[in-house]
This record gives C-alpha cells, sequence and structure tokens, in this order.
C-alpha cells in the first residue's frame, strides 16, 4: 500500500496574496478601474485566475463579455508571471513537514486551480518541486476543483490504485479541496492559516489544522 498526499497551493502551501493583488492592479489599471485592497480580494480566491478575473472587474462594477474576460485572463496571468512571485512565501514549517514527509514513502502531489506553469515557477523558486511526482494546475485537465476529476487527474499521475489499497488524502483552505475529496472518496484534511478556524471547520474535512506542523499528527490519525 502507498500513501498519497494532494495540496492545493494558494493558502495551503503559500502565502501568495500581496503578488496577485499587485498583478490585478495593474490589469485595473489599464482599464482605468481602482485598486483592490487585499482584503478585498482575498475572498475572490479559490477557483482559478480567471474566475478571479471576472470577480475582479465585477467588484469595480465592469462585467467584461466572454472574449474581452479571455483577454483580460491573458493579460492577468501575464502580469502576475511578471511579479516574479517576490512577495510570496512557504508557512512556517511548511518545507520541513513535506521533506519528511517525502523521507517516510509519502508521494506528493499538487492540485491548484491556478494555471500550472505559475504552479511550477513558484514551488521551483521557494525550492520544494523535486518533491512533487505531479503538479497539475487548473489547466491541466479539462475539469478543476471541486469536480474530483482534477484530483483524480493528478492522483493518476502519480500512480495510485485504489483497488490495490492505496491511501490518498487531499490538503486544502476551500470547500472546493475538501468537495473534490469527496466526489472521489478520499480524506480531506483542511487548513486555517488564512482562513478562520471556526469557518474551516464547517468545510466537512476529517481534520482542520491551524499550524503546517499539525499535519504528521492529524495524518496519523486519519490515515
Amino acid at each position: 500500500m502507498t500513501h498519497f498526499i494532494l495540496f492545493d497551493l494558494d493558502g495551503t502551501l503559500i502565502d501568495g496574496v500581496d503578488d496577485l493583488v499587485v498583478a490585478m492592479n495593474r490589469l485595473l489599471a489599464e482599464h482605468t478601474l481602482p485598486a483592490l485592497t487585499r482584503e478585498e480580494l482575498e475572498p475572490m480566491l479559490g477557483d482559478g485566475a480567471r474566475v478571479l478575473t471576472q470577480r475582479a472587474f465585477r467588484a469595480r462594477n465592469s462585467d467584461l463579455n466572454d472574449g474581452a474576460l479571455s483577454a483580460a485572463y491573458d493579460k492577468f496571468v501575464s502580469l502576475y508571471e511578471a511579479t516574479g512571485y517576490r512577495d510570496t512565501y512557504l508557512y512556517n514549517d511548511a518545507e520541513t513537514t513535506l521533506r519528511n514527509l517525502h523521507k517516510n514513502g509519502w508521494k506528493i502531489g499538487l492540485a491548484s486551480n491556478k494555471p500550472t506553469r505559475p504552479c511550477r515557477e513558484i514551488l521551483s523558486l521557494l525550492g520544494i518541486d523535486d518533491l512533487f511526482t505531479t503538479i497539475a494546475g487548473g489547466d491541466a485537465t479539462d475539469v478543476r476543483k471541486p469536480d474530483g476529476g482534477h484530483l483524480a487527474f493528478a492522483l493518476d499521475g502519480m500512480g495510485y490504485n485504489r483497488d490495490a489499497g492505496d491511501y490518498a488524502v487531499m490538503i486544502g483552505d476551500h470547500a472546493n479541496d475538501v468537495n473534490a475529496a469527496r466526489a472521489i472518496g478520499i480524506a480531506a484534511i483542511a487548513v486555517a492559516f488564512e482562513v478562520d478556524d471556526a469557518k474551516a471547520r464547517t468545510l466537512g474535512a476529517d481534520a482542520v489544522l491551524t499550524r503546517f506542523a499539525q499535519l504528521p499528527d492529524a495524518l496519523n490519525k486519519i490515515a
């Protein structure tokens, strides 16, 4: 039996909100729209960059048609990559915990609604890309979380075999993560690093973490 663990990225492994705010505000400025604060943008996260772009423009009373939204989305991704992710950082104890899991035989993957290229760039920049068997962004397959097919795609790429008794768990900060895990019958752990602990406990996960270092104990209890 092999143990597999999937992570979300933003709000789970990293705090990258400030770079997203910079990129989005540069895009809004090009459309002569007022900037967003971090507090305004943060609740818009979780459903991918295209939906984030749509929500940001709607928050400034600008509803884009499909063509304009596609163009704005492409420009936002370009502006986001241009930040170099200078203000993106790993949460405390994340790298140590991941390396210990890897050493103990866990196969580690990423399942994020963020586009795959920035996911890869960020993990490489932070020096932990070597730990990931699979990096599946929101454009890696034709579905995204909360569709369980996104997680199934990532797990298939890692060699997961339920019939052979393999065990899998999804770690994330959003209802999308928990719902996607439930859709394919795997365990789910919610993190509360950027959200209220009480709110995280409403997601229906098997455990809730307020610090990354709690993950090994949580896995021991549910795995």
